[in-house]
């Protein structure tokens, strides 16, 4: 909501010996604006990926139909990424960045990622550690972001955390299938692709600790 502020001056003069005064009178007028049309689209296609993500989590749990539960898996997963990979395309095609949405999108990114990988550890596809360090990871991120709102900065995805991204949700596609591969190029890929997942998802927060540190440094 946008507060139009018009000042009118009055002046009064009183004789000689009397002092100007100026009155002062602010007329405000309150004007609701409207949410662009299609901004709360780009909302749902943000959070979809949640309900997606619980989706994929009921099916590696319950499903006992490998072939069929593989290919609708495989499918939720490329489904989960697509809203992540278009959502924020749009919204800037469109003109519907915000920073409210700058900061749903790692929520939701940190949410879904996260049940994904518990369901793969539930099918011992990685290694615990994996949604673990992602867990720490987007809590001590999620701290630097309120030190980072509360100085006016910018809460946006930092490259560091887009990388991150990318290798997480290639890593979970990898994982999902590696069954498929594993007797072919050896097992010591399952090892191999939960250490890499890992290390770059605990390097990506780095850049947001920096950003936070100087953010404080500066008070």
């Amino acid at each position: 909501m946008k507060i139009k502020t018009s000042k009118i001056v009055i002046g009064i003069q009183k004789g000689r010996d009397n002092p100007r005064q100026v009155m002062n009178l602010e007329i405000k007028t309150e004007r609701k604006q409207s949410k662009p049309q299609g901004y709360f689209l780009i909302q749902s296609i943000t959070l979809a990926r949640i309900p997606l993500s619980i989706l994929f989590l009921i099916l590696m749990t319950v499903s006992r139909d490998g072939s069929y539960s593989l290919i609708i898996s495989l499918a939720l997963l490329l489904l989960i990424e697509a809203t992540d990979a278009f959502d924020g395309k749009i919204a800037r095609r469109f003109n519907l960045v915000s920073e409210y949405g700058a900061t749903l999108d790692p929520y939701a990114d940190s949410i879904s990622r996260l049940i994904v990988y518990v369901s793969l550890v539930s099918q011992n596809l990685v290694i615990l550690l994996v949604p673990l360090s992602m867990a720490v990871r987007d809590i001590t991120v999620a701290y630097s972001r309120i030190l980072l709102a509360q100085k006016n900065l910018s809460v946006s995805a930092r490259i560091s955390g887009k990388i991150k991204a990318t290798v997480q949700a290639t890593g979970s596609i990898l994982a999902l299938l590696g069954p498929c591969y594993w007797s072919y190029v050896g097992h010591w890929v399952f090892y191999a692709l939960s250490w890499l997942i890992i290390t770059v998802t605990l390097l990506s927060s780095i850049e947001y600790i920096k950003d936070a540190l100087h953010a404080i440094r500066q008070e």
